[in-house]
């Protein structure tokens, strides 16, 4: 049977600065998350980062410094519809802290799949600040779960 929540992963990426880098959805406008996406049937959640991280940012390359031992889940509110919202309650993420290597930056205009509109490098508290009210508590689970959000 296939679960009400669809498997995804998530990157927080960290540059040497401590800031994360967030990306502007291209649809709607306005609307900031993590770099993210769903595992395929038969992927790894190991497989599926490097796949959307490519197809998101534009980069091949990147060190994985910590990963949620468990999903952290967030439910899609009613008011939203959508391809995912109609086969999914929510979201299933295995989170990830990952560091591109030095002359690895990101490039929307290497990214495949054009989800992003934009791209910032931020504090955490400016991260949580921008994402989508629906997505803050997951948010702070997935952050405190990688150690990176402070007490």
């Amino acid at each position: 049977m296939e679960s009400e929540y669809r498997p995804c992963v998530l990157a927080v990426v960290t540059n040497r600065d401590g800031l994360v880098l967030v990306g502007e959805r291209t649809e709607p406008p306005g609307s900031w998350q993590f770099p993210q996406g769903g595992i395929d049937s038969g992927e790894s959640p190991e497989t599926a980062l490097r796949r959307e991280i490519q197809e998101e940012i534009g980069v091949a390359e990147f060190i994985v410094l910590g990963r949620s031992v468990a999903a952290i889940r967030y439910d899609f509110p009613s008011d939203i519809s959508g391809p995912l919202t109609k086969k999914f309650k929510g979201q299933d993420q295995i989170w990830f802290h990952i560091r591109l290597p030095a002359g690895h930056e990101p490039s929307l205009d290497r990214a495949t799949d054009k989800e992003f509109r934009a791209l910032a490098w931020v504090t955490v508290s400016e991260a949580l600040k921008r994402v989508v009210p629906f997505k803050q508590q997951a948010y702070r689970q997935g952050l405190s779960a990688l150690g990176l959000l402070g007490t």
